[in-house]
């Protein structure tokens, strides 16, 4: 059914909340995007979005999360060329589409439906990394972006390539390569491990950018397959006092029907992998769950994903010695590498003859035009003395004793 809808109708101030083509409540939002108040009536509670839910006005602050961080990339530069008044505003002309899950906005006596709007069948033709737009309407359909939700600080932007297929471009925080690089050596690891469950990224050259790499991914969610963060799942109940955040995840992760010894298997290995490439950033958003579009059933941990900060990308100097990993900061279920690692039952799960060589690392980092030779053996030397802190550890050793003891 084609749909003659004018952008002026879509700027309606009253939108139904809708899970694909079902409504679950109604709410209204200023002209800019700002949700004012929502009826707390839902049709259908079970569908409705799990995260922020343990606070006051959750679905509030829902959807102000929702939104594109202004920080990223040249989201600013963009907001201000299309003279729009945030990244909330971006994300109501965009009916708050994403390509992890399936809510949206139908603003209230519009004919949309989720055929018409859906991003993982109609096409889409924007480019944050250039400032490239063409929203134009499409037989009938509104021209709208996946990009309105894309989380995170790091520039990037959804794209279609000449498959078809929904990919994910990242670019870097300046003129260095190193998080793209870095997301093709953790996808090395997982692929020497024999690991099923990583996303694979490929390196590419972006034009007019100060890097000489950036890198992308295919989307790994679907019209069957959404994506639940870590994050979601934690603010959806508030926790006990007497568990910790991680098995507060895991416990409420079982009860949307997931195989927990499979989740801490996954979870496992990832903190083990994370603390081989010093991955600093798993925070709560970098790691999530596949849920069953039908069922609401959590299936299994998404693949492995946004690794990109690792291996001492974002330190001015890399730590020399085994003693001085022990000062470095990281952002997940814990503060400390060493904390993650107490979390760690079974210290079998990684290979340790099966991981990339040092040599391999200095290959990967040798692309890097912008990089000095002295950067590029202070990251091959730190990656050495991860491995041997790791293997040490694997054999049962504490690494707190290890390091203090080097």
């Amino acid at each position: 059914m084609a749909i003659n809808k004018k952008n002026s109708d879509i700027l309606n101030r009253q939108y139904f909340i809708m899970r694909k083509n079902d409504v679950l409540t109604v709410a209204d939002f200023t002209t800019d995007g700002i949700m004012l108040r929502y009826s707390q009536n839902f049709q259908n509670e079970k569908k409705m979005p799990l995260q922020s839910k343990s606070e006051t006005d959750w679905l509030k602050q829902w959807w102000k999360l929702r939104s594109i961080p202004i920080g990223q990339g040249k989201v600013r530069e963009m907001l201000e060329r299309k003279g729009l008044f945030g990244p909330e505003d971006y994300l109501i002309r965009n009916l708050g589409l994403s390509l992890t899950d399936y809510y949206w906005l139908k603003p209230v006596g519009s004919e949309l439906c989720w055929e018409d709007v859906n991003l993982f069948d109609n096409d889409f033709r924007e480019d944050l990394l250039h400032l490239k737009y063409d929203n134009s309407e499409k037989e009938g359909t509104p021209g709208l972006t996946p990009n309105g939700s894309l989380q995170g600080q790091l520039e990037k932007t959804w794209m279609i390539n000449e498959h078809g297929e929904r990919i994910l471009v990242k670019g870097n925080r300046d003129r260095f390569s190193g998080e793209s690089l870095n997301e093709v050596i953790a996808g090395e690891l997982h692929k020497l491990q024999g690991y099923d469950n990583y996303t694979p990224y490929s390196l590419l050259e972006i034009s007019g950018r100060p890097y000489d790499y950036g890198c992308y991914s295919k989307a790994f969610t679907s019209q069957k397959l959404e994506l639940v963060s870590a994050y979601a799942v934690v603010t959806s109940e508030k926790k006990q006092n007497d568990i910790s955040q991680y098995e507060n995840f895991i416990r409420i992760c079982g009860k949307h029907g997931i195989d927990t010894e499979q989740l801490r298997r996954d979870l496992e290995y990832q903190i083990m992998t994370d603390y081989i490439l010093t991955g600093t950033d798993r925070h709560l958003s970098n790691i999530s769950v596949l849920r069953d579009a039908d069922s609401l059933r959590f299936l299994r941990v998404a693949p492995i994903y946004d690794s990109g900060k690792c291996l001492f990308v974002d330190m001015q100097g890399v730590p020399s010695t085994a003693k001085d990993m022990l000062e470095i900061e990281v952002t997940s279920f814990a503060a400390t590498e060493q904390k993650l690692l107490s979390y760690v039952t079974d210290r079998s799960l990684v290979d340790a003859t099966l991981l990339p060589s040092p040599e391999y690392i200095r290959s990967m980092y040798e692309k890097d035009s912008h990089m000095s030779r002295e950067r590029v053996n202070s990251i091959v030397r730190g990656y050495e003395i991860k491995l041997d802190l790791f293997r040490s550890w694997q054999l049962g050793g504490d690494i707190r004793k290890i390091s203090v003891g080097r």
